[in-house]
């Protein structure tokens, strides 16, 4: 079976002229595990540069001297040779060589053979990459990995996503894992084109990560890009368009059963009625502004690339184009990708290797303010009664009224917010064999990052017209140095004992500046941000800007050693040192050690014939987390405290903080426990691996007495604890004619706060919007930042003893939610809250489902997450309304309680603020986001090409994000408003776009 990119069309060399007899020998190559023809099998006349290639169908046809002998050749293949004779036809049938396809796999500062690995190491390579419309390197990780959530901020086109690597460890530092790409760390994964990258391998455990020390407490994704190979040039397009639509519209209530709520309300309130019967019988439906503010959008992407090279130097360039329009009008990205890798040696000696990566992208973001407001809050509550267009009076779009938010049509046209982000990162790596075995290296890296955002608030919007227009302008730039020294030997002894050592020294350096600059009652909206000057100086006026820079330098080793390829011993460690800690504490010491033992090796299995591999491994390691800010542990000075003397203002200085010196660094120790396997001739292989994560010495903010004069100090304090399982499972179902593979990934996580400190058993925080504050806790025994709050197990109901029942306030009626009095003492308070939901999921999973059949590939791919929560604004401002004249969720209002429809959970929804409020938070909007996704559909076909300037030729159609199934309500449960934070909320989040692709790749 082919398991490398080939050329699928016959080329012949030219060869000497000899004076032989020539004949001409024709055949085919097939593979000798399932007879499948083998396309681009090397076909050479030994000892001479006569040769040719298979084509697509396996056949190849050589003119070759009487008596010669024939190679044939082919990554995962043996290699096999036949003398030629009296025939002129030979076929051949290739034998898999196992060795060979023992893949390389990329570990911190180095590779290894995956069946000598011992820590837990996913590799995905480019054909396993989570398909669809990938603008990141993270988005190619999604579903493909046990251990690895890969969640998105926002669908909002160039949002972020987040990756987890089994779960998260600290409560108040980065949970953010760390990104090396070609050996530089610390590079955004959004730096890269997708085209560009080879494989990505994940370090999951801390046996592997360890070696990168100070940020590797979250996990490690080692990304490699694609290089040259030596041979004839080859150049590659590939490219898609796709239409984006909005698969789901949350339904809110249309304009007349909208106006009869809103009498409803008011009416309760002693209000007059805002609306007539015969106002409301001539609405109809109304308008939605929903559609009004979504579109169907295009996406493209366009990859070009050009590789080559020969035995002394090989290159790569590629070129990406991708741009993605938003489905909400006025947003997108734009963005531009190049990049360069070059390798050389120069000497027998000496390898050089040089790459460079330059983007830069565009992204146009709407208003997105959150529960609180913003573009799509505003229109899923907008008045439907209001036309959609202009006010032929007034030149302007209808006023809203007496909703608190803008009209959605002013707020999409009348607000612009650009942000211009350029990113440069190079790397150069030198290799030198000093003797044999012994190789030194020395890697330079840098990395420089510039972005300008510009935001303009016009008077097209309520906002912009009060205030004649308000500009807003950041820029940032940040620069990142490396310099890494190596040293290794590795040898084997006596043909088993396999021997490597590695040491060296890392050094970087990190600089950021930032500068803002904002203005407002501008003469016109004509110059937008580039005329701040012209704005009202006396009012709305403010500067800032702001600098940093730290370092960080360390020690490494690693030692690994094979004997006979059965007992496997990896040993590491990492002598870290940060420029924010103090010199008590600035360095840590980060050991790791792992074992392995390859079980299918032994004696006592050789005659278990569907036994093909089975490796036990076990590791411990320990890692660090540096995430505290610059000066945290020395006192600064920031400007404050302004005076009057002489008449004269002078500006003050005052502390910036209260320091503490003894702070040390964040410690995560874990053990692991896993086991590959391979059965039945490789046909069934995978992984499943059981781990015990535990991080200590948190840095804690500590609260302090205001006394003090500051809130709180930060200090090391608390315990998180995450255990889980990953598993992933690969089978071969069908391997004739017709084939079909079948990939699964399965996570288990349990995250659990194990200790906090004796001055505070809980951390109560958050701010969930709609005026309803602290959301989550972290408590003992929970997980961290659970979600806090009120269990609701039914409402009153007429006949109820409701007076005598505990309620939060006097006067329930029926139809009105019954909370549970937690601690029995007949009221409900504060002190009834419990936990009632976890941000983080049980489980995580992912199946990829590939079956073809002679030229057409079909392929279907699945992922999903359960028991996994989020808090619902949109729930609680239905529930919760903050102003009489907001739409709520049709469902929850056509099945509320009324005396006619008791059979419900959900509130009547009269007088609700004796009931929410402070009890906002509970049962009824923290909701399961649990979902089954499927993520990807594509069908593609491969040209069968004969005597063509062709090398191949594929065309695919593809549906991404084709279906959902969950209970949650709005428009993508795995959105988190809340970006990478562990607080898991919704504000009507930006929608998930389905997308239909046509697209396809050519080589030449």
């Amino acid at each position: 079976m082919c398991l490398c990119t080939i050329n699928t069309y016959a080329r012949t060399f030219e060869r000497p002229v000899e004076l032989a007899v020539q004949k001409t020998i024709t055949g085919t190559v097939r593979s000798a595990e399932d007879n499948t023809a083998l396309p681009g099998v090397s076909v050479v006349e030994k000892g001479t540069s006569n040769g040719t290639v298979t084509d697509f169908d396996g056949n190849y046809s050589l003119n070759v001297a009487d008596g010669a002998i024939l190679e044939f050749s082919f990554v995962g293949f043996k290699t096999q040779e036949m003398r030629v004779s009296s025939q002129s036809e030979i076929d051949i049938d290739m034998q898999t060589d196992v060795a060979s396809l023992d893949e390389v796999v990329v570990v911190g500062y180095g590779t290894q053979k995956k069946r000598d690995l011992t820590g837990a190491i996913s590799r995905v390579s480019s054909e396993d990459f989570s398909p669809g419309a990938n603008r990141s390197a993270a988005d190619l990780l999604k579903g493909t990995a046990s251990g690895v959530a890969v969640t998105q901020t926002s669908s909002a086109p160039g949002a972020g996503q987040t990756v987890r690597i089994r779960g998260a460890g600290s409560i108040n530092s980065s949970n953010g894992v760390l990104y090396v790409v070609d050996g530089l760390p610390g590079v955004d994964p959004n730096s890269l084109s997708p085209g560009d990258i080879e494989s990505v391998e994940i370090l999951k455990d801390a046996s592997a990560a360890s070696i990168y020390g100070t940020r590797a407490a979250n996990g490690v994704v080692l990304i490699t890009t694609k290089k040259g190979q030596s041979g004839t040039a080859q150049i590659s397009y590939s490219t898609y368009t796709g239409i984006q639509d909005v698969p789901n519209i949350v339904e809110v209530l249309n304009a007349q059963d909208y106006a009869r709520l809103v009498n409803q309300r008011l009416e309760f309130d002693n209000r007059p009625a805002e609306f007539t019967d015969e106002d409301i019988a001539g609405f109809g439906a109304g308008t939605n502004w929903q559609q009004e503010i979504f579109r169907k959008a295009v996406v493209q992407n366009h990859q070009i690339s050009v590789s080559g090279g020969d035995e002394r130097s090989k290159y790569y360039v590629g070129i990406n184009y991708f741009d993605q329009d938003g489905v909400v009008i006025n947003s997108g990205t734009k963005k531009y990708n190049l990049r360069t890798n070059v390798q050389s040696n120069p000497l027998d000696r000496l390898k050089l290797s040089l790459g460079v990566n330059y983007t830069e992208e565009t992204i146009r973001s709407i208003l997105s303010a959150g529960a609180d407001g913003g573009l799509l809050s505003a229109a899923q509550r907008a008045d439907p009664t209001i036309p959609a267009g202009l006010d032929p009076e007034t030149g302007r779009y209808y006023n809203i009224g007496s909703s608190t938010s803008d009209n959605p049509l002013a707020l999409a046209n009348g607000i612009s917010n650009k942000n211009v982000i350029r990113r440069f990162y190079t790397s150069l790596t030198t290799d030198y064999e000093v003797v044999d075995n012994l190789t030194a290296t020395l890697r330079l890296g840098a990395e420089s990052n510039n972005s300008r955002q510009d935001a303009y608030n016009s008077r097209i919007t309520m906002g912009g017209l009060g205030q004649g227009g308000v500009a807003s302008i950041s820029a940032g730039e940040s620069t990142h140095w490396l310099v890494e020294s190596l040293l290794k030997y590795e040898n084997t002894f006596n043909d088993v004992h396999d021997f490597s050592i590695l040491g060296g020294a890392t050094w970087e350096r990190f600089d950021s500046r930032g500068l803002g600059a904002n203005s407002r009652g501008f003469i016109s909206d004509v110059l937008g941000t580039n005329a701040l000057e012209s704005g009202d100086g006396d009012n709305g006026d403010n500067v800032s800007s702001d600098r940093s820079a730290n370092q960080l330098n360390g020690f490494l080793g690693r030692m690994t050693y094979a004997y006979d390829g059965k007992y496997l011993l990896t040993a590491s460690f990492r002598l870290d040192g940060s420029s924010r800690f103090s010199d008590e504490n600035k360095y840590a010491f980060f050991p790791s050690a792992s074992l392995g033992w390859r079980l299918g090796e032994e004696a006592f299995l050789n005659s278990v014939d569907w036994v093909d591999e089975l490796k036990l491994r076990v590791g411990y390691g320990e890692l660090g987390n540096q995430g505290i800010n610059n000066f945290e542990t020395i006192q600064t000075l920031v400007a404050g405290g302004n005076s009057v003397f002489n008449d004269q203002i002078a500006i003050g200085v005052v502390p910036a903080r209260l320091p503490n010196s003894d702070l040390r660094w964040e410690t995560t120790s874990e053990l692991n426990v896993g086991l590959d396997y391979g059965f039945i001739n490789n046909r069934i292989t995978g992984a499943i691996d059981y781990f015990y994560r535990v991080t200590k010495d948190q840095l804690f903010f500590k609260p302090l007495p205001a006394v003090v004069g500051f809130g709180s100090v930060r200090t090391n304090i608390g315990e998180v604890l995450n255990t889980g399982v990953d598993f992933s499972l690969s089978t071969k179902n069908l391997t004739g004619a017709f084939k079909w593979n079948t990939d699964i990934t399965f996570s288990y996580l349990k995250n659990e706060v194990t200790s906090l400190p004796d001055f505070t058993q809980e951390i109560i925080g958050g701010y969930a919007g709609n005026n309803v504050g602290a959301f989550w806790i972290v408590q003992e025994g929970a997980a961290l930042r659970s979600f806090y709050g009120y269990v609701i197990d039914g409402l009153f109901q007429e006949g109820d003893d409701i007076a005598n029942s505990p309620t939060p306030a006097p006067n329930f009626q029926p139809g009105m939610p019954r909370f549970v009095d937690q601690n029995g003492d007949g009221t409900i308070n504060a002190e009834d809250r419990v936990i009632i939901g976890s941000p983080f999921p049980d489980y995580t999973y992912g199946m990829r489902n590939t079956f073809s059949y002679k030229n057409f590939t079909l392929s279907t791919f699945i992922n999903g997450v359960e028991g996994v929560d989020r808090y619902q604004s949109d729930i609680a401002e239905t529930l919760y309304p903050q102003n009489n004249f907001s739409n709520p969720l049709a469902t929850y209002y056509y099945n509320r309680w009324t005396p006619e429809n008791t059979n419900t959970n959900i509130p009547s929804g009269q007088n609700f603020t004796l009931y929410g409020g402070a009890q906002a938070v509970n049962t009824l909007t923290v909701v399961d986001a649990s979902y089954v996704r499927l993520k990807n559909v594509t069908l593609s076909y491969n040209f069968p090409l004969k005597d063509s300037f062709l090398s191949s030729l594929n065309i695919f159609v593809a549906g991404d994000n084709l279906a959902t199934w969950t209970d949650f309500l709005g428009y993508d449960p795995e959105a988190n408003i809340q970006g990478g934070s562990l607080e898991a909320k919704t504000y009507n989040a930006y929608p998930l776009a389905r997308v239909y692709r046509l697209g396809l790749d050519i080589k030449f």
